[in-house]
C-alpha cells in the first residue's frame, strides 16, 4: 500500500505554499547533504515556494490597495461632511472659521474620491497642503472634530500611498514572475513526480531512514487533499472568494 499520496492539483495557492513550507520543515530534520537526488528534489521545492509566497504576498498587495483607497475615502466625506455642517451653525466665530475651511475644500470637491488612484493621491496631498496653512489650520482649530478628521485622513494617504508604492516595486518583476498558480501547479509537479515516489521506495528500502520522515509527510498532504475534499461540496462563488 502506498504511504504517501499525490497532492491534490486543485490546492489552493496559499495552501499549497503552507503544505510546502510543513514538508520541507520535516525533511529539514534530517540531514540529506550526502543523498544528490534528494537534495536537487528539496532545492527545487524550496525554489517554487519562495517564488509562490512572493507570487501570494504580491497578490495580497494588490487587494489591499483597493481597501486603503476605501479608507480614505470615507476620510474625505467625512471632513466634507463635518465642515460644510460647521457652515450651518448660526454662531459667528464658528461659522466663519468652518467657511474659511469649506473654500479650501469646494476647490476640490468631493469628486477627487472618484479620481483614478494617482490623480486622487495628487489632489488629497495638495489640499492637505493647503488645509495646514496658517490661517486655515487656525480656523480648523476652532471646529472640533476637523483636526481629528485632516489627521485620520493624512494618516490614510500615508497608508494608501505605501501600499500603492509596494505594488509599483512589483510592477517591473510582475511581467517575469510566474502567477501564483502556475507556480503552485509546477511546485505540486514536483512533489508529486519526484519526492512522493522517492519517499515511498526508501520508506521500505531503509526504513529506518526514511520511514518516520515518509510518515509526516503522508499526514500532511492526507490533510491537505481532505481540506480540498470538503471543499468541492461549496459552489464556485464560494471557493473564489476564499481563494488566495
Amino acid at each position: 500500500m502506498t504511504l504517501i499520496k499525490k497532492i491534490a492539483i486543485n490546492s489552493r495557492n496559499a495552501d499549497t505554499s503552507a503544505l510546502l513550507s510543513l514538508i520541507l520543515a520535516a525533511l529539514a530534520k534530517n540531514d540529506w547533504s550526502t543523498n544528490t537526488f534528494l537534495t536537487s528534489v528539496i532545492g527545487k521545492v524550496t525554489e517554487y515556494n519562495t517564488s509562490l509566497t512572493e507570487a501570494i504576498n504580491r497578490l495580497k498587495t494588490y487587494s489591499q490597495i483597493g481597501e486603503k483607497d476605501l479608507v480614505r475615502d470615507l476620510q474625505i466625506r467625512s471632513l466634507f461632511k463635518l465642515v460644510e455642517g460647521y457652515t450651518h451653525i448660526p454662531v459667528a466665530e464658528i461659522k466663519e472659521a468652518a467657511l474659511v475651511v469649506y473654500n479650501v475644500l469646494v476647490q476640490y470637491g468631493l469628486e477627487i474620491q472618484h479620481e483614478d488612484n494617482a490623480a486622487e493621491t495628487a489632489e488629497v496631498n495638495s489640499m492637505l497642503n493647503d488645509l495646514s496653512k496658517p490661517e486655515v489650520a487656525a480656523a480648523i482649530a476652532k471646529l472640533q472634530g476637523v483636526a481629528e478628521i485632516v489627521a485620520a485622513l493624512t494618516a490614510a494617504e500615508k497608508d494608501f500611498e505605501a501600499i500603492a508604492l509596494q505594488q509599483a516595486e512589483g510592477e517591473g518583476a510582475k511581467k517575469d514572475l510566474a502567477t501564483a498558480s502556475k507556480l503552485k501547479k509546477a511546485a505540486i509537479k514536483e512533489v508529486n513526480d519526484n519526492l512522493v515516489g522517492y519517499m515511498n521506495t526508501m520508506a521500505k528500502v531503509q526504513p529506518d531512514t526514511f520511514l518516520s520522515t515518509a510518515q509526516t509527510i503522508a499526514e500532511l498532504i492526507a490533510n491537505n487533499n481532505e481540506l480540498v475534499k470538503r471543499r468541492r461540496t461549496k459552489s464556485d462563488e464560494e471557493v473564489e472568494a476564499e481563494a488566495i
